[in-house]
């Protein structure tokens, strides 16, 4: 199963242009048509929100938590960056970004053994970031000026989520006419179903992880 998330919605707008074009609304059609692109072969899907809500974190990583064999993937729209260009990214623990020390890194169990639920996707960077490959090739084959390998940054959505995640990002709400953004909705629908269906067959693969979480 793939969860789909669009981020951002009700009072949190995210982006925004300065031609009117707000993110949370954009993402919603982006994230139908990804949806339909994935059905279509076969997989089953999952919107954390399909209207102008905003569901929190937790509830949005809790979808793909409950789930086995779920892959999480949340949309954004940036607000800067070249036009019609997609960047895909993995989580980067703080401590990786120079924000944290050693001593406070995710290797750190709590009493029971248990990672800790703000540290659930550490198990899984592996497999998110062999995600992350696949998409961006795809991705980079259909938007000229993509870049050629995926990003890593410390993307609030992917922090609790215990299974493969990644966000996808592109550019961007400074353009002038929406209608130049919603034509990068098919390639991107495309691009996605076929990584995803290549990653499929691997994370099948995969050796099982152990549930890294003590709830939330």
């Amino acid at each position: 199963m793939v969860v789909l998330d669009p981020a951002h919605g009700g009072t949190d707008t995210g982006a925004r242009g300065s031609g009117g074009i707000r993110e949370s609304e954009v993402l919603l059609n982006f994230s139908t048509q990804v949806r339909k692109a994935l059905e279509s072969t076969g997989i089953r899907v999952v919107e954390t929100r399909q209207g102008n809500d905003n569901p929190s974190f937790d509830d949005r990583s809790a979808i793909a938590n409950g789930q086995r064999g779920a892959v999480f993937i949340t949309l954004h729209i940036s607000s800067t960056g070249p036009p019609s260009t997609v960047r895909v990214y993995i989580f980067a623990p703080p401590y990786e970004l120079g924000v944290a020390t050693p001593a406070a890194s995710p290797a750190t169990n709590d009493r029971n053994g248990l990672l800790s639920w703000d540290r659930a996707q550490i198990p899984f960077l592996p497999l998110s970031q062999h995600l992350a490959e696949l998409t961006q090739i795809q991705l980079t084959h259909r938007f000229r000026g993509s870049p050629g390998t995926h990003l890593a940054a410390a993307v609030r959505q992917l922090r609790n989520v215990a299974a493969p995640a990644i966000a996808i990002e592109l550019s961007s709400v400074s353009v002038e006419d929406r209608a130049t953004l919603f034509e990068m909705a098919p390639n991107l629908a495309e691009g996605v179903a076929r990584a995803v269906t290549s990653f499929r067959s691997y994370y099948d693969a995969a050796p099982s992880i152990p549930s890294s979480s003590g709830g939330n």
